[in-house]
């Protein structure tokens, strides 16, 4: 049978789905490409047709089940909204996101290998650098407009993503009670209010 467009599509989301299965039961590094095969119920080769090892596998996994592609699917309309409008729809659709299973699975995951594995560490800085990129490039934008006062929208940007990734740590890894007693809207509104009151000109 050919394989169609949507075919390949399945398989590799089926794999990235037992990759995640396998590294959270043993871990990225004692995880292997047979394990992953396992969990997929296909041969090990046939990862081969998709990925190109085994760290391919992983950086797929981060870069499209994270708020990374969400920030790459940000249409021109919506980054032409003003700052309030689009940090909120922001700032919901990736707590949307990390806040999910899928996420979640994946930080739990990640955390550790981070910690000790040097391969690791790079993935993750690259794909959270281009969440950071992507919000500084629309908040300079905005400081140019005069939307917003002028500052290091770079420093802004890691901050305002610095605030929701502690929540989502905080909820989803340390299980902190204080973090959990809140909503997701709850923390939109906290994190937009406190950022644009330092922002908005005087």
């Amino acid at each position: 049978m050919a394989r169609t467009p949507k075919t390949i599509e399945d398989r590799r989301e089926q794999i990235l789905d037992a990759a995640m299965r396998a590294f959270a039961r043993k871990g990225f590094t004692r995880a292997t490409n047979k394990d992953i095969a396992q969990e997929a119920g296909i041969t090990p080769g046939l990862i081969y047709h998709y990925f190109e090892n085994k760290e391919a596998v992983l950086k797929a996994m981060i870069e499209e089940r994270s708020p990374a592609r969400l920030v790459r699917a940000l249409s021109q309309e919506s980054r032409a909204l003003p700052p309030e409008t689009f940090l909120r729809l922001l700032t919901q659709q990736a707590l949307q996101r990390v806040e999910g299973d899928d996420f979640v699975q994946i930080l739990r995951v990640m955390l550790p290998e981070a910690i000790h594995n040097e391969a690791v560490s790079p993935l993750i800085a690259n794909v959270l650098g281009e969440v950071v990129s992507s919000l500084s490039s629309y908040l300079a934008a905005c400081m140019e407009r005069g939307e917003l006062r002028q500052a290091d929208s770079m420093l802004v940007a890691q901050m305002f993503i610095g605030s929701v990734m502690a929540f989502v740590l905080r909820r989803h890894v340390l299980r902190d009670p204080l973090a959990l007693q809140y909503s997701q809207q709850q923390i939109v509104d906290i994190v937009v209010t406190t950022m644009l009151n330092g922002l908005l000109p005087c």
